[in-house]
C-alpha cells in the first residue's frame, strides 16, 4: 500500500473508532469491502482493471436528512492501486432507505501500470441501508464513482460493495 494510503487509512480508522465510541444517533460510521474497476482517462473505463476495494466513511448529521463527513476508498489489482479521500455531503431520500452523496478531495494511484497519478478528485455515490430487526448495525450496499484530475492523465474508478454501519 502506498505511503499516502497507509496514513490515510490510519487517520480514517482512528476517526471511525473515536466517532463510534462517542456516536450520537446522528453519526454514521461505515466500514466495508467490495469490488471495483479503475483506469486512466487515456482509455475508457471498460479497459480498466478489476480488483477488491475497501471503504470507510464517517458522516455526521447537520440537519434532518443531511450529513457531512469523509470517506476513503482504496482499490488494488496486483501492483496497481488507487486511493481516494473525499469530504462529502450526504442526503437521505425519504421515505426510502436510499442515500446519495457527492464529494471532493484528493486521489492518488497507479491504476494502469503507467505511473502514479495524483490530484484533486470528485465523487458521487449511492447507498441503500438494510435494517436488521433488533440489530445495532445496518447492512449498507454502496456504489461510488470517482475521478482524480492530473494534467498528464487523470484516474477514474467505480466500485460497489457491502458495509456494516453503526
Amino acid at each position: 500500500m502506498p505511503r499516502f494510503s497507509k496514513h490515510l487509512v490510519s487517520v480514517v480508522v482512528t476517526a471511525a473508532l473515536v466517532a463510534a465510541s462517542n456516536a450520537a444517533a446522528q453519526t454514521r460510521v461505515s466500514i466495508g469491502a467490495g469490488a471495483g474497476i479503475a483506469g486512466s482517462t487515456d482509455g475508457s473505463l471498460s479497459e480498466g482493471r478489476g480488483g477488491p476495494i475497501v471503504m470507510a466513511q464517517v458522516v455526521r448529521g447537520v440537519k434532518p436528512f443531511v450529513g457531512v463527513g469523509g470517506e476513503i476508498n482504496y482499490w488494488r489489482s496486483g501492483s496497481d492501486n488507487a486511493a481516494f479521500a473525499t469530504a462529502q455531503v450526504q442526503f437521505h431520500l425519504l421515505p426510502t432507505s436510499f442515500l446519495v452523496n457527492a464529494g471532493a478531495g484528493y486521489g492518488r494511484g497507479n491504476p494502469d501500470g503507467r505511473g502514479t497519478v495524483s490530484g484533486p478528485a470528485g465523487k458521487i455515490g449511492a447507498i441503500y441501508d438494510i435494517t436488521l430487526e433488533r440489530a445495532r448495525v445496518v447492512l449498507t450496499l454502496f456504489a461510488n464513482g470517482h475521478l482524480a484530475y492530473s494534467s498528464s492523465r487523470s484516474m477514474q474508478m467505480v466500485n460497489g460493495g457491502l458495509a456494516i454501519t453503526w
